[in-house]
């Protein structure tokens, strides 16, 4: 299955993209149709201030940046592909057109910077280039350091969202959202961290929790569910 966004990832290598760009003023628009997009766990404190965070159900849990209430549909991304000001962008947003790819396994795990190859992100002898002279230019190993930092920030998230599973945080949702205009709408198929089972955690299991340093990311998840309505507003905006 292919990672979101991302639809022929290659290889980045000198012989095959010595004379390629990556074409100017990229925008947003790729993250158009898609209502929930990855975060880390270090983003979930900032994330949470403009975006409800919520845990996937399916393949295995993991926290979401909640962007839309519909499916194919972002809020935060305008027809021009801008995002909306002030509203913090997902890193895993941020990383594209560029990937890593994993090779190898146990010690001998290793990664490949990939990228996104399309005729509106890959340009022959034009564009911020890749290479010079056979060599990484300054913005694929600003992407490399980027997308290993990301990938760290992944594996760091795992415990946690496993910790959260283990100790029993996890309860599926659906969200009610009134808008302003009348009527409801419903979205369903994911899951929040539930303040009463967290109140009745043994003092230990707590104390667990908070020495690995993740009540910040638990507590900005159960506050972030006021950004609900804000999705709720941003929707009829959108609609008229």
């Amino acid at each position: 299955m292919r990672p979101l966004f991302y639809q022929n990832p290659v290889a980045l290598h000198p012989t095959a993209h010595g004379a390629t760009g990556l074409a100017e003023a990229l925008d947003y628009g790729f993250a158009r149709k898609t209502n929930a997009i990855p975060v880390s766990l270090s983003e979930i404190p900032i994330a949470a201030l403009s975006y409800p965070i919520a845990f996937t159900t399916e393949g295995g849990a993991r926290p979401v940046a909640v962007v839309g209430l519909r499916e194919d549909e972002n809020l935060f991304v305008d027809a021009n592909g801008a995002w909306l000001e002030g509203a913090y962008v997902p890193a895993y947003v941020r990383r594209y057109p560029f990937i890593l790819a994993e090779y190898g396994e146990g010690d001998d795990l290793g990664v490949q910077l990939c990228i996104e190859d399309h005729p509106e992100i890959l340009v022959q002898g034009a564009g911020q280039p890749l290479f010079a002279d056979g060599e990484p230019s300054r913005l694929v190993k600003s992407a490399f350091d980027f997308c290993k930092s990301l990938r760290a920030a992944d594996l760091a998230t795992a415990p946690f969202v496993e910790a959260l599973v283990a100790c029993g945080l996890l309860e599926g949702r659906a969200a009610t959202i009134q808008l302003p205009t009348g009527g409801d709408l419903k979205m369903a198929g994911f899951a929040t961290i539930d303040e009463a089972r967290l109140r009745a955690l043994p003092d230990e299991v707590f104390l667990l929790l908070r020495r690995q340093g993740w009540m910040s990311a638990v507590y900005a998840q159960m506050h972030s569910t006021l950004n609900w309505a804000r999705l709720g507003d941003l929707l009829v905006s959108n609609d008229r």
